[in-house]
C-alpha cells in the first residue's frame, strides 16, 4: 500500500507541474468487461494530459439457489502521456464479495462475505475523449486487494469442521489475491 500511495503521489506531483491547460470537460460512461460485467461512472478531463474518474463495477450472477455478487467502487487518476487516446491510471477502490447458496432440503442459506481495500493500476485507450461528445474506450486493470475482512454465515455447520475452515481459507485467499479486469467496451460522453 505504501508503494502504491508513493507512486500515486509522485505521478500526481509531476502531472500538476506539467499541466497543459486545455478545455476541461465532465462526462459519464458505461462499460462491460470481465469479471465486472456492468461498469458505470463519471469522468472529469482537466487537461490534455490529466483526468479523473469515479466508477462503480458490478458482477451479479445467480444460478439456481446459488449467487455471486462482486462490487467495487473506484477512484482513479488518468494520465495521457501523448495527449491522445492512450492513458495510464492509478487509484484505489473497495471490493465487496458475497457468495451464498441455499440447501434445498433444509432451506438453510450459507454465505461468505469478503470486503477489502484495493490498489488499482489501469491502462487503455479513450478514443474521442479529448473533445466534447461521444468517446469509446477499452482498458485493462490490475486490482490488488489488501486488508480483507471476512464474515461467514453457516447455520448448523460447526465452526471447527473442515468444510467451515475451507470456506474461511478460500474467502481470505480471495481477499488477498490480485486479479485482472478487462473492459472490452466503454462508451462515454463529455459535456
Amino acid at each position: 500500500m505504501r508503494l502504491i500511495s508513493l507512486s500515486i503521489f509522485t505521478i500526481a506531483l509531476s502531472l500538476f507541474a506539467n499541466l497543459s491547460y486545455a478545455k476541461s470537460g465532465f462526462g459519464l460512461n458505461v462499460g462491460a468487461g470481465i469479471p465486472f460485467l456492468m461498469q458505470g461512472g463519471i469522468n472529469y478531463r482537466m487537461s490534455d494530459t490529466l483526468g479523473f474518474s469515479a466508477a462503480y463495477n458490478i458482477l451479479d450472477v445467480n444460478v439456481g439457489t446459488a449467487s455471486v455478487d462482486l462490487t467495487m467502487p473506484e477512484v482513479l487518476v488518468h494520465y495521457h502521456p501523448f495527449k491522445g487516446a492512450f492513458f495510464i491510471g492509478a487509484g484505489i477502490g473497495q471490493e465487496s464479495l458475497k457468495v451464498s447458496a441455499t440447501d434445498l432440503l433444509t432451506s438453510l442459506q450459507t454465505s461468505a462475505e469478503v470486503t477489502a481495500m484495493t490498489g488499482i493500476v489501469k491502462t487503455g485507450w479513450m478514443w474521442g475523449a479529448t473533445s466534447e461528445g461521444f468517446w469509446f474506450g477499452v482498458d485493462i486493470s490490475y486490482i490488488s486487494p489488501f486488508s480483507p475482512t471476512t464474515t461467514i454465515t453457516a447455520p448448523g455447520v460447526p465452526t471447527t469442521s473442515q468444510e467451515y475452515l475451507d470456506v474461511v481459507d478460500a474467502a481470505n485467499q480471495f481477499g488477498e489475491t490480485g486479479y485482472i479486469n478487462f473492459t472490452f467496451a466503454r462508451l462515454g460522453y463529455i459535456f
